[in-house]
């Protein structure tokens, strides 16, 4: 009888702290009003996009290009240009890192709320037997 009330008391406590870490306020919304979540804009994540995606492959053409087989004369130029340009494109991509981050992070919540429930059911079935 003890160790049900135990764990009827961790499930409690589980509830009332996931409940105050989820819930938000009820301002937040997705109207014109909202509080901002910190994210960047869809526009800002677009372009950031479409500018790696022509800034790197070029980098890396020109850091290639610079690279010569048989000679002792290179030229840092070409390398150092190469890396600007894929370094910029990987800075234009922080934007959508952002996202990327914020959407695996809630599904990695949303998975250890359900791992953590489904362990406290089997606890709770498996002290009824």
């Amino acid at each position: 009888m003890r160790k049900k009330k135990y764990v009827l008391s961790m499930l409690a406590l589980f509830t009332s702290i996931s409940t105050m870490l989820y819930a938000e306020p009820r301002v937040r919304g997705y109207g014109p009003d909202a509080l901002d979540l910190g994210l960047p804009g869809g526009n800002e994540v677009f372009t950031g996009l479409i500018i790696a995606i022509i800034a790197i492959p070029i980098g890396y053409a020109i850091l290639n290009a610079g690279k010569k087989k048989n000679s002792s004369d290179e030229s840092l130029f070409p390398g150092c240009l190469g890396l600007i340009f894929i370094g910029g494109g990987i800075v234009c991509l922080l934007p959508l890192v952002a996202w990327l981050c914020s959407i695996l992070s809630v599904i990695f919540a949303i998975g250890f709320v359900i791992f953590i429930a489904i362990g406290i059911i089997a606890l709770i079935f498996s002290k009824n037997k």
